[in-house]
Parts: structure tokens; sequence; C-alpha cells
């Protein structure tokens, strides 16, 4: 059965460095998408936070750059995003109690039919509860450990 994918920024970034701790693991739930087996779904903005965060991973510009323009050749759906999807999200942060910038991407999954939220963020865990999308954070808990201590 084919799923509709929305990753957070870290997922799809953490997809781009193959020696990133936590990557075998959002790979193998990113991959099918990247395939076309699933849907990939990202806003528009996302690719180009997704190259700050791999130039704040150490990556130099142009690694990063081709990085994200390789990303881009693969098939996936853009969602759109506009004021009505910024309102949710606020509305969701008030009714949720949490802050905005998570609440987002509870307003894209639910406006793009979501069936996953993929992240590497345990905060989304209550944040999905009740919602029409499962939250799905494939790294066990010790490698999470792992990204905590390499950003000390």
């Amino acid at each position: 059965m084919s799923r509709r994918v929305l990753p957070d920024l870290n997922a799809l970034s953490i997809q781009l460095v193959d020696d990133h701790p936590g990557y075998p693991y959002v790979a193998d739930e990113l991959v099918p998408a990247l395939r076309g087996e699933d849907t990939l779904l990202v806003f528009g903005y996302l690719p180009i936070r997704v190259q700050w965060i791999l130039e704040d991973l150490g990556f130099d510009s142009v690694e990063a750059r081709n990085a994200v323009s390789s990303l881009l050749r693969y098939p996936m759906e853009f969602v759109d995003v506009n004021d009505e999807t910024i309102l949710e999200a606020y509305e969701i942060s008030v009714e949720k109690n949490h802050d905005v910038y998570d609440c987002f991407y509870l307003a894209l999954a639910r406006k793009a039919d979501a069936d996953e939220l993929l992240t590497t963020d345990r905060d989304f865990e209550g944040l999905c509860d009740g919602e029409n999308f499962e939250y799905v954070n494939p790294v066990p808990g010790e490698v999470l450990e792992e990204f905590h201590a390499v950003s000390e």
C-alpha cells in the first residue's frame, strides 16, 4: 500500500548524510518514496532549509547545493503553503500548547492528507495524538542520544 510521507527538516537532511548515525533508519522510511513507491511530500521552502542544515553540519556550499539538487530530481509532491496553512498552524499551536514551528508540520500533514509525519523529534509523538496521520520516528532511542552528543 502506498504511503504519503511528510518528513520534517531533520529527517530530510539526515537522508542526505550517509554517515549520520540516524541515516539507515531514516533511509528505510524514505527510500520507498524516493523510488516512487510511496509519495514524498515537501513544502517549497524545505529544500532550501535542508541546504542550510547541511552547511551547518560542515558541508561546503557546493556539496550542500549538489546534494539538494540531486534530491530534487526524485519524485515528490510539493504541498502549497498559504495563509490558511499558517493560520491553522497557529490554531494548532494554541490548541496543543506547543510551538508553532512543529505545529506547522501538523497543518501541512493535514492539508496534504499525509499518512505519516516522519521526524527524529520525540515531541511529535504527543502532538500527533488524535491526528489522521501516524507519527513515525524510526531512529532508536540510543541512536537519538548520539545526535545530542554530537551537537553538544
